[in-house]
Order: structure tokens, then C-alpha cells, then sequence
């Protein structure tokens, strides 16, 4: 099932999407931070309508495209689904201008887009370890790399001085 329809459909419903930096980028300990910022919006806004939801920037393509997710990371939305309409936090990913963004959604003085091409498709992702990022370890021939030819040189040989 979709994530987005099981978290955010329903009458009176708005997600707060956040896209966090990507792991290498910020490492456990920032991303946990982050984390820590969202869970202290979400006590301050228990029991309303909003229901909170975080992923990887430039992990879901077709999300950051629709919201115009072009600013960097992090970036956080808040949807109405049913309503198909969001609006993207411009400011600071501090807890007191979130819950000033949330505040004037919940008020109306926050304008809202309406969204050009439906609901986008969410891609499934491995849920995140805990760790630490780490680079994928590439093997590559040294020969590629310098540009030597193995072939050419076996016909020369190996002529000392």
C-alpha cells in the first residue's frame, strides 16, 4: 500500500513531509538532530491533525518534483492529500519557524499550491539503520585509470636502462 494514502488520506489530515539531507551528507549524528527537531514539533502538535513523515533528499524524484524541492535539504511540506495542495516551509528547519509554518496552515494565512499532476508516486525504500553513510567502494583496474595498455606493453617488453 501506498505510504502517503495510509498516512496522510482523510478528511482534516495534513503530513508534514520532511526530506532530510542524504547520510553522507550530514552523518548519523545530524540526521538524528533533525530527527530530534521533528519529534519536538510533534509533542508540541499532538492530537491535531498533522502527521508527521521524513525521508532522504533526492530519494523520491517524483515527491521533490512535484513540491519544487530545489533549494537542498533540508526541506519539509506540509499536504493536504485529499485536497491535493501543499505549501513548503521557506524559512529555517528550526523548531520555532516550523511550528510558526504550521500555525499559519492550520490558521489559513499560509498560502497553498495546488498540485499539477496528482499525488506523486512514492518510491519504497529501505527503512534507515542508524548508521553512519558510507561510500560505495568502487573496484576499478589502475590500468583504466593511467591509461597504460597491457597488450602494448607485453610487445615492447620491459627494457631496463
Amino acid at each position: 500500500a501506498d505510504i502517503l494514502a495510509e498516512n496522510c488520506k482523510g478528511t482534516n489530515r495534513l503530513c508534514v513531509l520532511a526530506a532530510l539531507p542524504h547520510i553522507l551528507d550530514s552523518s548519523a549524528s545530524g540526521r538524528n538532530k533533525y530527527r530530534d527537531t521533528l519529534t519536538a514539533i510533534q509533542k508540541r502538535f499532538r492530537g491535531s491533525a498533522f502527521n508527521f513523515l521524513w525521508f532522504e533528499g533526492s530519494s523520491q524524484p517524483d515527491l521533490e518534483k512535484e513540491f519544487d524541492l530545489t533549494f537542498g535539504f533540508p526541506a519539509l511540506v506540509a499536504l493536504s492529500y485529499d485536497k491535493q495542495a501543499y505549501a513548503v516551509l521557506r524559512g529555517s528547519f528550526q523548531e520555532k519557524s516550523v511550528v510558526s509554518f504550521l500555525h499559519a496552515i492550520t490558521s489559513g494565512r499560509q498560502s497553498t499550491t495546488k498540485m499539477s499532476n496528482g499525488i506523486p508516486k512514492v518510491v519504497t525504500m529501505d527503512p534507515w539503520d542508524g548508521l553512519d553513510g558510507a561510500l560505495p567502494e568502487e573496484e576499478f583496474d589502475l590500468a583504466d585509470i593511467m591509461g597504460w595498455d597491457e597488450k602494448e606493453e607485453e610487445k615492447e617488453g620491459n627494457d631496463e636502462l
